[in-house]
């Protein structure tokens, strides 16, 4: 095999796997319906429009069929003054009118035909648009099942597979907590040997300190205070 047809396979069996990647059933069978639903559509407006073409030929008919007569009377009333030529001139347009008239049946007939054919299609089509709405129903559940057992499946393989690494974790978190713990404890140590206890003393927010200081202030000046008071007696 050559490298051009070997490339074509690999690039088709690729192509090929994306398509079926990206293919949703539910969606496929919903557009299949619509699909379905509109070909239904169409024939009834291909009936309706042949059926309005027949009714003007119909209606054509009826008047070739008025103005056959008239040439009759044309030709009768030619005759009765004498004119057979005249008569005759009316009798051939009627003949030709007679044919147009078999050449309107024709196509009247064929598009009997083809009305007929159209009904019996939308019949099949209703029928088969049925069963394919109950049927796609039922393929819809089987696939939501199928998806369901399978993302089952994939999350006992993948809790098998993360084992391992679960385990890593768990074993890096009881470090990391038995640190912290080990580091609570020196904290306490060095709180109850008197290193650290300005680091927790200060647990006041800035107001409480504010109020602290004018009450030292306060102080202060109270005892300058007394002081100027000595020195004055």
């Amino acid at each position: 095999m050559g490298i051009v047809s070997r490339l074509k396979n690999v690039f088709g069996a690729k192509l090929e796997k994306g398509l079926n990647a990206l293919e949703n059933p539910k969606e496929m069978l919903d557009y299949s319906l619509v699909k379905m639903e509109e070909g239904l559509h169409a024939l009834t407006r291909n009936a309706t429009e042949l059926g309005t073409a027949k009714k003007r030929l119909e209606l054509q008919r009826e008047t070739l069929k008025a103005t056959i007569r008239k040439y009759e009377e044309q030709a009768q009333k030619a005759l009765e003054f004498g004119q057979e030529d005249l008569a005759k001139e009316a009798l051939t347009r009627k003949l030709e009118t007679e044919q147009r008239i078999t050449g309107l049946d024709a196509q009247i007939a064929d598009m009997n035909g083809h009305l007929q054919k159209i009904a019996k299609s939308q019949e099949e089509l209703r029928y088969k648009i049925q069963n394919f709405r109950s049927r796609k129903e039922e393929l819809k559940a089987i696939y939501a099942a199928s998806q369901a057992q399978l993302k089952v499946k994939e999350l006992v393989s993948s809790v098998g597979l993360e084992a391992e690494s679960i385990g890593r974790t768990v074993e890096r978190a009881e470090a990391r907590i038995q640190e912290m713990q080990a580091k609570g404890k020196a904290i306490d140590e060095l709180v109850d040997q008197g290193l650290i206890t300005e680091v927790f003393a200060d647990t006041q927010d800035d107001i409480d300190r504010k109020l602290k200081k004018l009450n030292a202030n306060s102080a202060v000046e109270a005892e300058l205070e007394r002081l100027k008071k000595g020195l004055a007696g």
